[in-house]
């Protein structure tokens, strides 16, 4: 629902995505919380435009890049969303071809089969309408999401596997968590169309990835997404407990805590969790 409307202006336009991990749909279709900073001039210092060659269409072009020497990590949050000082990384965190519309997370986007090619040019790039090919500044939030909705579009074409789509989800549901703290500092009204509407988009988001999480730790072999078992569970059970979903936080977190592999960090981590779902069931009765 929210990424049709997000890349119909692109001329891309699923039929049916609410169900974005049905594969048949899809070849058919094709520690505390840290506030995370808010956009500031300074935020150019921080990005470079770098030269990518697109593996569907062959065609250069430049896309922003994070100088990550430059940036000073400020903590993250429990589901593990970095916050950095004087940029949101995540916004940057796709590469988005604006000759074919290919698109795909920044260490994923080279790495496509000559299947995948077929499926993108035939499903993707036959249809996309370029934009503006210019680089800009910087990627404001409506940039970085729309970049993040043609990923994940792209993803599902190519039938991309659940923690690829699953993890392009969860950087969604960030993007929107720091637009909701830019609108809330820039004084919008928490009534406001604008507010409701990230709100809604960042839950919506943020339960498909739990959903393509959970079916990637069922059929897919660890790391996932570059994170071992206990850190994978770690973040579900924090995901979980989000979305009130306590019984299944519960369980994740004793897998964590008699693990013998997890380290005393993310076992600190599962335990302050632990204590966090007693004292909601507690304030509950």
């Amino acid at each position: 629902m929210d990424l049709k409307s997000g890349i119909d202006k692109f001329g891309l336009n699923p039929e049916d995505i609410n169900d974005l991990y049905d594969e048949d749909k899809a070849a058919a279709t094709g520690d505390a919380p840290v506030a995370a900073a808010v956009q500031t001039e300074d935020e150019t210092d921080f990005v470079f435009a770098k030269n990518i060659t697109c593996p569907v269409c062959d065609q250069s072009f430049q896309t922003l890049t994070v100088r990550t020497s430059k940036i000073r990590f400020a903590g993250s949050d429990d589901d593990f969303r970095p916050v950095y000082k004087g940029i949101d990384t995540i916004k940057y965190g796709v590469t988005s071809c604006p000759h074919c519309g290919y698109s795909a997370m920044n260490g994923d986007f080279v790495h496509v089969s000559s299947t995948q090619i077929r499926l993108l040019k035939e499903q993707v790039a036959a249809k996309f309408k370029p934009g503006s090919k210019s680089v800009p500044l910087l990627y404001s939030y409506d940039e970085a999401i729309d970049r993040f909705k043609l990923a994940l579009f792209s993803a599902i074409v190519k039938r991309a596997m659940y923690s690829e789509k699953a993890y392009i989800c969860l950087k969604l549901s960030w993007l929107y968590r720091g637009l909701i703290e830019q609108l809330t500092a820039d004084g919008i009204s928490t009534e406001s169309e604008e507010l409701v509407s990230a709100q809604k988009a960042e839950k919506y988001y943020y339960k498909q990835a739990l959903d393509g999480m959970t079916r990637a730790v069922a059929t897919e072999h660890f790391p996932i997404c570059g994170m071992n078992q206990d850190t994978v569970d770690l973040l579900l059970a924090q995901m979980n407990y989000k979305l009130d979903h306590w019984d299944v936080a519960s369980k994740l977190i004793a897998r964590v805590l008699i693990s013998k592999s997890a380290s005393r960090h993310i076992k600190d981590k599962a335990l302050d969790l632990k204590n966090e779902i007693i004292k909601k069931i507690r304030d509950v009765k």
